[in-house]
């Protein structure tokens, strides 16, 4: 078996362990006849969520509803898997499953288009369709215009599974038209099991706690310490020992969907620490320590905007914004001296 067929399998044939629950919802509204046509499976990134499309999308295809429950996906297949489940490969013929193509970061309305003339016609195996979009927060606007007939007029033993990492910015007409399945992350203690780790091990799980198969990949990848690269280099710009447009240039070499997200949980991090201390700067903890009495030199105020603009720039990500540019802006706004008083 390939890599790349391999990855399918693992993908949709077993399943995260803190997503059975999730699972066993969709399957007993399947039972009561009561599984509507489009679902939005929302979450944070890095949970799982085109696992259990993929999972579910299996079952229903091959009327594996309410049998055995599928065996837990583990750590060592995970991040392989995830890494290569756009790769081409076969895959059943009535799964339809879009994503952003090769070099691109959006789903493009023709993308949407074909797949909307593919459920004009029969299903190859008598059963039903199933069409994954994964993240749907990655349409553009156009193809989810496109989408919004097919989502209110659905063909019968039609199913749509919309992944998504932020719902609530979806447009309230995709929102509206489809059942919401809200997945959490699972709890510490589980991610640490799954991922055979100690917390201690790395400073890393400090922001990526709800994102175990972010993780995943780092620890499969040997780069677990990319965090402590990014963190490094962020605390020069800091130090005003590093220019901003050198760290945007090197960061925009990296997964910048990734980059962003430790750079938005690692700010949340901070003013938690802040708001918990009850003072201006965040108490001394030893085991957290450098990370917790950080960028002392700015404010709340400023803490709490610079958090507001990395989430924009990283809902803006692949909308043809100047992401050099914002990039660069953004970590200007991490100096001292450039805090507006």
């Amino acid at each position: 078996m390939s890599n790349t067929t391999a990855s399918l399998k693992h993908l949709s044939g077993k399943l995260c362990p803190w997503l059975q629950q999730p699972l066993e919802t969709l399957e007993r509204a399947h039972c009561a006849e009561r599984l509507g046509h489009g679902w939005l499976l929302g979450g944070p990134v890095g949970i799982g969520k085109i696992n259990l499309a993929l999972v579910f999308a299996n079952r229903l295809l091959g009327s594996q509803i309410g049998k055995d429950p599928p065996a837990p996906l583990e750590r060592t297949d995970a991040a392989a898997a995830m890494r290569a489940r756009h790769t081409p490969q076969d895959r059943h013929a009535d799964l339809h499953w879009l994503f952003p193509e090769d070099g691109k970061s959006s789903i493009s309305v023709d993308q949407v288009r074909n797949v909307i003339e593919a459920l004009e016609r029969s299903s190859y195996h008598g059963h039903c369709k199933v069409v994954i979009i994964e993240p749907v927060d990655a349409m553009t606007i156009a193809a989810s215009n496109a989408l919004l007939k097919t989502l209110e007029e659905p063909r019968e033993d039609t199913y749509l599974l919309l992944v998504s990492h932020q719902p609530g910015r979806l447009a309230s007409t995709i929102r509206s038209r489809c059942q919401m399945l809200a997945l959490g992350a699972p709890t510490v203690a589980t991610t640490l099991k799954w991922l055979g780790m100690l917390e201690t091990e790395t400073g890393a799980f400090r922001y990526l706690e709800r994102s175990p198969l972010r993780l995943a990949e780092l620890i499969d990848q040997d780069n677990i310490q990319l965090i402590n690269v990014l963190e490094d280099k962020f605390k020069l710009v800091y130090e005003n020992k590093l220019d901003p447009q050198a760290l945007a240039d090197q960061w925009l070499k990296l997964d910048l969907d990734f980059v962003l997200e430790w750079l938005a949980r690692r700010i949340q991090h901070c003013i938690r620490s802040r708001i918990a201390a009850g003072r201006s700067k965040p108490v001394t903890d030893a085991r957290n320590e450098p990370l917790r009495n950080d960028l002392p030199a700015l404010t709340l105020r400023t803490l709490f905007e610079q958090f507001g603009a990395t989430q924009r720039l990283h809902n803006q990500l692949g909308t043809g914004i100047n992401v050099e540019l914002a990039m660069r802006v953004l970590l200007l706004g991490f100096q001292p001296d450039t805090e507006r008083m």
